[in-house]
């Protein structure tokens, strides 16, 4: 069976989800070779969208397949848009985002190959026309007024960088936070506003002298798009509220472990104002909110919510019951129940980002479960049309578990009244910034760190106490402790953990691009191997763990297991809190403080020279 999606122009939409959909031949002769593109393609899963600036074109980035997908809108309001896209091309590595600049042009960038991309429209198909490398992990892009400038935050490297899209000439990384991740310029051109992950803050660069202006700091993690109003005094931005509860029925209901937001930044001379806005209603929360728009002269907020598939309307004109950033636990029920101000729409999948048309029309959906663009009249908001970006060969039965995997670990419906998803910890299988009190290590109320998911299958045991020696027993625990929801089937815990046995850890940006090492890093591997550092007795390669259980003295006497299972350390760059109550928030820290080497083995004291050499080793992991 196939995934059908009958589409309804002015009207509404039935989508027949039958089986998702399959492989679509890529184009080739036309631009750039692509880069190291997946040998099979079943699904493109698109996470962003872009509309030409005459209303003509759609473009999406699709992160599975590693390419952009073009929908000709010609015949959208004629009743005739065709059933499936115009034209598909490769551009590299699991883009992350695609913005339109003109009429006929577009630009991407790939989060994994770390380019920027440049695209036109030539006779009805897409042609790469430039590219130039950026760094790791460019989650974002965005463009100046002019559309002379590319704005991308480089979340590997804590940076951004303005490209001039004419010469492809990069700018100096301007430092931010830890993990940029998502980016926006004002509507003068002037400032820059980025949304760092790690501490969560939203950061204000001076777009002239790329100097940063001011920090915004508050208590969250996930930040998602945020997006400034026409007039440029207000910046809305979407993110999860860490609320540092306990897992428990009562503290999840009350907001106190996560909770979703609306955030506000009121620009002013100095700096400007936080304040946020509840999204969660008693019963039924808002999960993993990522995408947003602005609508209507700014009087109307759009957000996409990935982990309850849906889409929320705010009518900001009409007043909203905004309180200090981190106020509120649940929505206030005047809101909640106020139709006119407040709307829910179910889009199902899993929404991510956002695009508004110039005319202010229509928003158009990246939706990466349905493997769809979605159009929506922004005033219902209604569901006008969804079309598949996949076509061709049927998934195999394993490839079809392994999707209904990734479906189970986005959906936040999966958790007590909705309120979280296993991604809202583990972001693209990673680890996070925040610590939690997962239950899942035997014990309550003893918050540890999170734990990337790279290669799962291959680090056990699994827990910071290794208290899980099977890979399915450790999955399906989390899904009832954790998520506090009721318990899973066999085939839902089986597709789950075929999932996760596919995520691998992104490639380090603290190598040369034949892989090769600084030489202060080969020193530091040197060290890492010695018997007087003593790391690699612990950390063995590939995946830099062993399944041995260890005490080093770091424990508590709140505790219930005394010994530690060693984490992976591949990726530990991006970590921004280290061991398991994360006492530690740089390597560095980590090296000269409590995990010293000279503690574990007794040998002499590192040099401060030594340090940073096996700081230097430990980033290209």
């Amino acid at each position: 069976m196939r995934a059908r999606f009958q589409t309804t122009i002015g009207g509404s939409v039935s989508i027949r989800l039958l089986l998702v959909m399959a492989i679509f031949p890529m184009t080739a002769g036309r631009g750039a070779e692509p880069t190291a593109a997946p040998e099979r393609i079943v699904w493109r899963t698109p996470v962003s969208v872009a509309a030409s600036g005459d209303g003509r074109w759609l473009a999406t980035a699709n992160r599975a397949s590693g390419t952009v997908s073009l929908v000709d809108l010609t015949g959208e309001r004629a009743g005739t848009l065709a059933d499936k896209p115009a034209d598909e091309l490769a551009i590299g590595l699991r883009p992350g985002a695609i913005a339109a600049r003109g009429e006929d042009g577009f630009v991407a960038v790939t989060t994994e190959s770390g380019d920027l991309v440049t695209l036109a429209v030539k006779e009805g198909h897409l042609v790469e026309t430039g590219r130039v490398h950026l760094g790791f992990e460019p989650h974002d892009v965005t463009l100046s007024p002019d559309r002379a400038t590319a704005w991308v935050p480089l979340a590997a490297t804590a940076a951004v960088v303005a490209v001039d899209l004419d010469a492809l000439a990069v700018s100096e990384p301007i430092p931010t936070g830890p993990l940029p991740r998502f980016v926006a310029v004002s509507p003068d051109g002037a400032t820059v506003a980025v949304a760092c992950a790690a501490g969560a803050e939203i950061v204000l660069v001076d777009a002239s002298t790329r100097l940063v202006r001011s920090r915004h700091p508050f208590k969250g993690l996930n930040i998602g798009q945020p997006a400034f109003t026409p007039d440029g005094a207000t910046l809305y931005f979407t993110f999860t509220y860490d609320g540092g509860g306990t897992i428990s029925p009562g503290d999840i209901r009350r907001g106190w472990v996560t909770g979703s937001r609306l955030g506000r930044l009121d620009i002013e001379p100095d700096g400007g104002t936080l304040h946020g806005l509840t999204l969660d209603v008693p019963g039924r929360a808002v999960g993993d909110v990522l995408g947003l728009a602005i609508v209507d002269g700014g009087q109307t907020v759009l957000v996409a919510a990935g982990g309850t598939h849906e889409l929320l309307r705010f009518d900001v004109a009409a007043g909203l019951p905004w309180t200090q950033i981190s106020g509120a636990e649940v929505m206030d029920r005047s809101l909640s129940t106020d139709a006119k101000r407040f709307r829910r729409l179910d889009l199902a999948g899993r929404p991510l980002g956002l695009t508004v048309t110039a005319d202010g029309t229509r928003v158009f959906v990246a939706n990466a479960l349905l493997d769809a663009v979605q159009s929506i009249d922004p005033t219902g908001p209604e569901l006008l049309w969804s079309m598949a970006v996949s076509r061709g060969e049927e998934p195999t039965a394993e490839e079809l578990v392994i999707r209904r995997g990734e479906a189970i670990f986005h959906d936040a419906q999966r958790s007590l009244d909705q309120w979280y998803s296993c991604h809202t910890c583990h972001w693209e299988g990673g680890g996070n910034t925040v610590t939690f009190d997962t239950r899942n290590d035997g014990s309550s109320a003893t918050y540890k760190t999170v734990l990337p998911l790279w290669h799962l299958a291959d680090t056990g045991p699994w827990t910071w106490h290794g208290r899980q020696t099977d890979v399915s027993t450790a999955v399906k625990t989390s899904m009832i402790e954790t998520m506090q929801a009721p318990e899973p089937s066999d085939n839902d815990v089986a597709a789950l953990t075929a999932f996760l046995a596919g995520l691998k850890a992104p490639p380090s940006p603290f190598r040369a691009a034949d892989g090769s090492l600084s030489a202060a890093a080969e020193r530091g591997r040197t060290l890492f191997e010695s018997a007087r550092a003593g790391c690699s007795e612990c950390h063995t390669p590939p995946f830099y763990t062993s399944p041995g259980l260890h005490d080093v003295g770091l424990g508590k006497k709140e505790d219930r297991y005394p010994t530690y299972s060693p984490p992976t350390l591949l990726s530990g760059y991006r970590k921004t809190r280290w061991l398991h109550n994360a006492r530690a928030r740089s390597i560095h820290d980590l090296l000269a403080g409590p995990h010293s080497p000279e503690k574990l083995t007794g040998e002499a004291a590192l040099t401060e020279a030594e340090i940073d050499e096996l700081v230097a080793w430990l980033k290209t992991l």
